[in-house]
């Protein structure tokens, strides 16, 4: 079952899952969402590359090799390597992580679980090329408890609501037992079918929505003559304008719905159901002849629920109820209930439904959009038609990273700028991960009176100048004061005493105001990538896509 869900409402491709797996392994902390946005915005997405560099922005060394059948068996476990799918399964990335003697241990991608295979039959698999892969120290995610801690909670929440009516109808079910005993046990059967046509009634909802998923071609493919698509798509599949699967849902959700909240085995509750039971009938012929005899093809999940229906008429003739629902009689006074319970799944699912396919044609725009933005020649022509700098910048401000480095980063901020401070931390990331690039930091802090800039800057001043061979002591003062929820001058300066050397700033304040203003600085943070001014549209979290090594 976690398998379905999984495939249900994971990503198509099984590359997110198979870098988590990997970190995992590696001991690397990366939550899932994180993994998800790197690789879906990544101009290369679904491929090894784009694996690979979000391995090298966490931290993570890696290689790809071409490596002959024989060879493989010698490679260093963990690694990621593709296989071929089987049967009509498209090709998946899967994990190495262990080969022994005559068994490899890897991930089965299908079956979402660890599993052994003999080697001639995973070589016979395998596409003959594989990403070795080591964890430098320090590799990881920043912030990721906390970034952890969101995601367990977002979990939480959906399995809560997953669970949601089960436990509600293991509850009405338990009480029903004990106030009727044997004799309710056919409407808890009843019950309990209405609970697995609303399930089924969703999964067929849900392949409006997405009739790619992964989880349902799976249902839908099970043999030559299954193919939902074919039903679903069909003429037949609606009645004046209304899906048939929207009706499935509204009948059996409205059903449980009613008996949850107004008793099991009420006589009411069983004469109303009754009714609608013998009022679906004639549907499952309708359905199962248009099936076998017109479309000559056969939707898995339809053939499901129209065999709850035939099992619930089938309950009722075990049961006797027949009887009781002649001569008719219609109890008026049940008439709110009734409307309640069968307009509201059916209004639910005709507003949410539109909603829900608009979002997710809004996600995979925005995903399209973030390709096409993360593309390394659109990006550069960009950048070149931007403002360059006319000054030169030598001994301006704070420098970090390789002098030789072959890309260059100017970010002109302010120490009270919020936006700066927010863009301190993707920046370190991206020089921590890339050891090709350099960064220099210009403040605009003047020596004016009244300028309280002026002294968070000269003591960052003095910490890099009197540390020039110290980097991570640089390092810790930048962090200390850009990530320090209150900016507070007194409690910084306390930490990192300077005696004399603020004084000696005064030259270089006076230097990076004069070329701010010979630049045309107006807005911080401002950022310049080797010469040219950073178009508005990127991001300092967008750089890691254009300037890796």
């Amino acid at each position: 079952m976690n398998s379905f869900l999984a495939k249900l409402f994971e990503p198509k491709n099984n590359g997110p899952e198979i870098t988590r797996l990997l970190l995992a392994e590696l001991n690397v902390p990366v939550t899932a969402g994180t993994i998800n946005k790197e690789l879906e915005e990544h101009p290369d997405f679904n491929s090894l590359l784009s694996i690979s560099d979000v391995l090298h922005r966490f931290g993570v060394d890696n290689l790809a090799a071409r490596l002959d059948p024989d060879k493989l068996l010698t490679a260093p476990p963990p690694f990621i390597t593709q296989i071929k799918g089987t049967k009509q399964q498209p090709d998946y990335f899967t994990i190495v992580r262990k080969v022994d003697d005559n068994n490899i241990n890897y991930y089965d991608p299908v079956a979402l679980k660890w599993t052994h295979s003999r080697k001639e039959d995973f070589i016979e698999r395998y596409m003959g090329v594989v990403l070795l892969a080591e964890a430098r120290e320090f590799a990881g995610e920043r912030d990721y408890e906390q970034k952890a801690k969101d995601e367990k909670r977002k979990s939480a929440l959906s399995q809560l609501g997953i669970i949601t009516f089960p436990i509600i109808l293991c509850i009405a079910g338990l009480a029903t037992w004990l106030q009727y005993g044997a004799s309710s046990w056919f409407s808890l059967l009843y019950a309990l079918l209405s609970f697995a046509g609303a399930s089924a009634g969703f999964l067929l909802l849900w392949y409006e929505l997405d009739q790619h998923n992964p989880a349902l071609q799976q249902m839908c493919s099970a043999g030559k003559k299954t193919n939902c698509n074919a039903i679903l798509q069909s003429g037949a599949a609606k009645i004046a304008g209304i899906s048939w699967s929207k009706i499935g849902f509204t009948y059996f959700t409205g059903t449980m719905l009613l008996m949850l909240f107004n008793g099991i085995n009420s006589p009411q509750v069983l004469l109303i159901t009754g009714w609608l039971t013998l009022l679906a009938l004639p549907y499952t012929f309708f359905s199962l002849y248009y099936q076998w005899r017109v479309a000559r093809q056969w939707c898995v999940i339809c053939v499901f629920v129209q065999a709850l229906l035939l099992i619930q008429f089938a309950i009722l003739l075990l049961a006797g109820r027949l009887e009781a629902l002649l001569p008719v009689s219609f109890p008026i006074g049940w008439l709110p209930a009734i409307i309640t319970a069968y307009v509201l799944p059916f209004m639910l699912s005709a507003a949410l439904l539109p909603v829900f396919k608009k979002a997710k044609e809004s996600k995979e725009n925005v995903v399209r959009l973030q390709r096409l933005k993360h593309n390394t020649e659109i990006f550069e022509a960009l950048l070149n038609k931007q403002k360059r700098i006319a000054f030169p910048t030598d001994g301006l401000g704070i420098t970090l990273g390789n002098p030789s480095a072959p890309h260059k980063i100017i970010k002109v901020c302010n120490p009270y700028c919020g936006p700066c401070a927010r863009t301190h931390a993707p920046l370190e990331a991206l020089l921590e991960n890339n050891p090709g690039i350099q960064i220099q930091i210009i403040f605009t802090a003047s020596n004016n009176e009244g300028d309280k800039s002026a002294q968070p800057v000269k003591h960052l001043l003095a910490i890099a100048n009197n540390s020039k061979e110290d980097h991570a002591l640089i390092k810790q003062g930048l962090d200390d004061w850009y990530e320090a929820k209150e900016k507070d001058y007194d409690r910084f300066a306390a930490k990192y005493p300077m005696n004399g050397a603020l004084n000696q700033q005064n030259e270089k304040i006076d230097a990076m105001r004069q070329w701010c203003d010979q630049t045309g600085i107006k807005a911080t943070p401002t950022f310049f990538i080797n010469g040219h001014q950073m178009p508005d549209i990127y991001t300092v979290d967008d750089l890691k896509y254009f300037l890796a090594v």
